[in-house]
């Protein structure tokens, strides 16, 4: 645009009536670019499938990732996200059933878990093999805890494969995973939501996606008798989902994950509350259960629907930090 009243002024004012013979242009003052944002991806098992929808959703909104702090399987699917290999694992999230399921498990009777993950790890490194962090484009951490000290560990540098292998070593499920003179487990045992991990990288927009939000009801004490009624004896365990939910039998290892159920909500909500996040995402899975690895297809479309049911909030913060 040319500046035509400050020419005129220059002229009027006795400038010897001459104007400059080449007028100067105002250039267009740049539009400020949207903010990134910081996701804290959860731990959750198999609800984590819901992640993928998640990304998929702010991937066609156009919203870009600035960095990712990951939990369990959040560390894995941001992983694989941020090494350009979420297709690959959308594909074999897709494509497993319960007998596949099983053909992945590798019994380790006697060791530090029921599983030594071996068959796991092998399938990530038909896609990561020797991918470290410094491969990816933008910063990501994994959550892991360090069980002799009980220290939360965040994985930044070294093999992607060994910290995603840490942050979801399940303790009891998966063997915990040797690293460094570190004896590293699950990280959902300190950190289950890492959006403190996200604060610590200064990043100015938090998104935290949040997997057992309606896994539990509000009330956290109940009183109850311990009277037992006359001619009752000992009862089968159950999973009571509600009454439109079928009572699933807890074995040991329904047991052990149950617990860690309710370790990880009290530890996330007590987390997220002293810290929280700028936007949380909260898919409802509590249907899902921890080990129903095969409902990938309902988890990754819950968390798809999720994410574009906030994205008009998501925008609107974006703007108010550009």
């Amino acid at each position: 645009m040319l500046e035509w009243a400050s020419l005129r002024s220059r002229h009027e004012g006795g400038n010897g009536g001459d104007l400059p013979t080449e007028p100067r242009i105002v250039e267009p003052t740049p539009k400020k670019k949207a903010a990134g944002i910081a996701l804290a991806l959860g731990g959750g098992a198999a609800r984590g499938w819901a992640h993928i929808g998640v990304l998929r959703a702010l991937d066609e909104a156009g919203i870009e990732i600035d960095m990712i702090a990951g939990t369990s399987i959040g560390a894995l699917v941001g992983g694989c996200y941020l090494a350009g290999k979420l297709d690959e694992l959308e594909e074999f999230a897709r494509s497993l059933t319960k007998r596949r399921i099983f053909g992945l498990l590798d019994l380790h009777l006697g060791g530090s878990g029921l599983l030594g993950g071996l068959k796991l790890t092998a399938k990530m490194q038909e896609h990561l093999n020797g991918t470290t962090f410094s491969d990816l484009s933008r910063p990501f951490v994994c959550v892991a805890a360090e069980i002799r000290t009980g220290h939360e560990i965040w994985l930044s540098n070294g093999s992607l494969i060994t910290a995603m292998r840490a942050s979801y070593a399940l303790p009891g499920v998966f063997e915990p995973v040797a690293c460094n003179r570190r004896v590293l487990v699950d990280g959902a045992l300190v950190n289950p939501v890492p959006v403190s991990v996200c604060r610590a990288y200064e990043q100015p927009l938090v998104v935290a996606v949040n997997l057992h939000y309606d896994l539990f009801g509000r009330a956290a004490v109940i009183k109850h008798s311990a009277d037992t009624a006359e001619g009752e004896g000992e009862t089968e365990l159950v999973v009571d989902r509600g009454p439109s939910e079928r009572e699933a039998k807890l074995g040991i290892t329904g047991v052990m994950v149950e617990a860690f159920n309710i370790i990880q909500d009290r530890i996330s909500r007590a987390r997220m509350a002293g810290d929280p996040p700028d936007l949380s995402l909260l898919p409802k899975l509590g249907h899902i259960g921890l080990t129903e690895f095969h409902r990938a297809d309902e988890a990754i479309r819950l968390g798809y629907e999720t994410a574009r049911a906030q994205l008009g909030e998501l925008e609107r913060l974006r703007g108010v930090l550009a």
